[in-house]
């Protein structure tokens, strides 16, 4: 399994990032700007499900994804088919104001192969990260996505 941790300051309260973050169609739209995303359907246990498609250099890698917690500053998902990943946005106060937090745990199947592959895609998948979450950062302050 291999993990990352990223962090975006936003220069808004904790309160402004954590309204967005308790949206899953908010985080998703941003997504979407740099990948593909897709409702799928609700839960009957209050969980909503999407497909998540990540662009990592020129192929995109994803699945189902079932986000089973939104609200109070975070936003956390799992995968149910796919490309095996759990990702968690928390939205934390930083003096007056916030920031957001991405951590991601991602696993690719294989003993050399998988670590070797695992390797490779870590670096796509923070630069991913780090476009994320500046988008969020932007939606937060200004009402709209940067792209």
């Amino acid at each position: 399994m291999s993990s990352m941790t990223r962090s975006v300051t936003v220069h808004r309260p904790l309160s402004a990032s954590s309204a967005v973050l308790a949206r899953p169609d908010e985080v998703m739209a941003v997504i979407a700007d740099l990948g593909r995303t897709a409702r799928v359907e609700d839960a009957g246990d209050g969980a909503e499900q999407w497909e998540v498609f990540i662009l990592l250099g020129t192929m995109y890698v994803g699945g189902r994804v079932r986000i089973g917690q939104a609200g109070d500053g975070v936003l956390a998902w799992h995968s149910e088919s796919g490309f095996h990943h759990h990702a968690r946005f928390e939205a934390v106060a930083d003096g007056d104001l916030s920031a957001i937090r991405l951590h991601f745990d991602f696993r690719i199947d294989g003993v050399f192969t998988g670590w070797l592959a695992a390797r490779l895609v870590h670096g796509y998948i923070g630069r991913f990260a780090d476009a994320v979450l500046e988008s969020l950062r932007h939606r937060i302050e200004f009402g709209t996505s940067a792209s």
